[in-house]
């Protein structure tokens, strides 16, 4: 079976998924092809000894350093090029993980969505943006994510939450939509012990993700304001880009406001080996956000056993069950009280440091390459002896221990 990945729009949890997944695919799939087309994301990714074929073919951006330019120039080349690309190669599948299908294509090539971002299905998270380009395009990702779903004959979505926003907001799409779980990178926990360590002159809370509005980094701000008084030596470390600049000029002003910007310690970029060594030696780990779909942040918090805290929101209920305490992301003071306990009661941070273990052993990027491989056969119509794509309930998780 011949296969064709769209990962040209792999930045953030996509890139994250895609690295992960691709080398697991190679372990278990037997003898198919494999053409991913990337704008460098990937130039780098080495993949183990595999009875399939993998080929990357970079697609070059003259834009690349504009990002507006850059996404539009990406959109005209799913509209134009890539449909010709699969005229061309004549491929079984098309497995997108931009969300998107292309308008013409072939009739025998299959289509299957990954559909990573669940905000287009969140029209009061889209009306509260700011920016007025950040809504036209979130607008207009919900109608090509609309009529990406009547063309696939099936997607790929990471958690229940984000299928039944996904149903509630176009009804049901034309193709099946199954629930695939993310793995957890296993190594995190042995890297841990000898990562390098970010020193911090104090305890601290840790967020960790890109900071965007529906992150809700202000109410988490304001929350560790009301208790940071409580606290003497306890600091708030944000770690990851400020994506949205005005955002996060917003949050620093905040933060003087209440007076403990000296208390905040904001990381914009370390490597993966720096960021897990802060995961290691947090207190515990904070996730406010208001739409995630199977955040990796959290599953990798669960994975070095912090104790945790998150938004009764979105997916995050559903990834961390009873390995967090959870708060109103609306209500800053209900995250106070949350976090204020978190903060004294060791007792509790060591029972959720034993829940978190436990569940992240449902978290297996072999189960997800597993299924999402499954997923590819039943689509073609691919069968061979062992009927590897007749796999039932898909959405479903398996246990794992460590």
């Amino acid at each position: 079976m011949r296969i064709v990945i769209d990962a040209t729009a792999a930045v953030s949890g996509g890139k994250v998924y895609l690295e992960q997944l691709l080398p697991h695919l190679a372990r278990i799939a037997d003898g198919h092809e494999f053409i991913i087309f990337h704008t460098g994301e990937f130039d780098e990714l080495t993949l183990p000894r595999s009875r399939s074929k993998f080929e990357f073919r970079r697609v070059a951006l003259r834009l690349s350093g504009v990002w507006a330019g850059a996404a539009i120039e990406k959109l005209l080349w799913r509209l134009a090029v890539l449909p010709v690309q699969l005229w061309r190669l004549e491929p079984d599948l098309l497995f997108s993980n931009a969300g998107f299908a292309p308008g013409w294509k072939p009739d025998s090539v299959k289509t299957v969505l990954a559909l990573h971002n669940s905000m287009p299905l969140r029209e009061e998270l889209i009306a509260a943006e700011r920016s007025a380009p950040r809504r036209w395009r979130l607008r207009l990702l919900r109608r090509l994510m609309r009529r990406a779903l009547r063309r696939a004959d099936s997607s790929i979505v990471f958690s229940e939450d984000t299928k039944r926003r996904l149903i509630e907001s176009f009804g049901d799409p034309a193709g099946d939509v199954l629930v695939v779980y993310h793995g957890i990178d296993w190594g995190v926990r042995e890297r841990g012990n000898n990562s390098p360590r970010i020193v911090m002159d104090g305890p601290y809370l840790l967020y960790v993700s890109q900071f965007h509005r529906y992150k809700n980094v202000e109410r988490l701000v304001e929350a560790f304001a009301a208790i940071a008084g409580k606290h003497d030596q306890l600091l708030l470390a944000l770690v990851g880009e400020a994506v949205d600049h005005g955002y996060w000029r917003e949050v620093y002003a905040l933060a003087l406001a209440h007076g403990i910007a000296d208390r905040i310690r904001h990381i914009a970029y370390c490597d993966r080996e720096a960021l897990i060594g802060i995961y290691r030696n947090a207190l515990a780990f904070v996730h406010p956000s208001l739409a995630e779909t199977c955040s990796f942040p959290l599953l990798e918090a669960m994975a070095m056993g912090l104790p945790i805290a998150a938004a009764r929101e979105s997916a995050l209920p559903e990834m961390a069950a009873d390995a967090a305490v959870y708060f109103d992301p609306y209500n800053a003071g209900a995250m106070a009280e949350v976090l204020d306990r978190l903060v004294w009661d060791e007792s509790l941070r060591d029972k959720l440091r034993e829940r978190a273990i436990a569940r992240a052993a449902a978290f297996s990027w072999t189960e997800t390459a597993r299924k999402t491989m499954a997923v590819f056969e039943r689509v073609a119509g691919f069968d061979n002896e062992k009927k590897v794509g007749q796999v039932p309930n898909l959405s479903g998780t398996r246990r794992f221990d460590w």
